[in-house]
């Protein structure tokens, strides 16, 4: 099992998705922790999967929106 730390999430509420960049070189058993933690969390949610450059920039433009 992934430790919490191999991936970050941003839930946007208004649209109902969850923005998720992996973190670990080591992908094995990550994608099944994933999913099991978004269908029993937020199983209402759409989730992408998302480099870091764009997590980053859509946790940027959330920031600005709440400005």
């Amino acid at each position: 099992m992934a430790s919490p730390t191999s991936w970050e999430f941003y839930k946007e509420v208004e649209r109902k998705i969850l923005w998720v960049n992996i973190c670990a070189q080591d992908l094995e058993g990550l994608a099944i922790s994933i999913n099991k933690w978004w269908e029993t969390r937020y199983p209402a949610y759409k989730i992408r999967i998302v480099s870091n450059k764009e997590f980053e920039l859509v946790k940027m433009q959330a920031e600005k929106k709440e400005q």
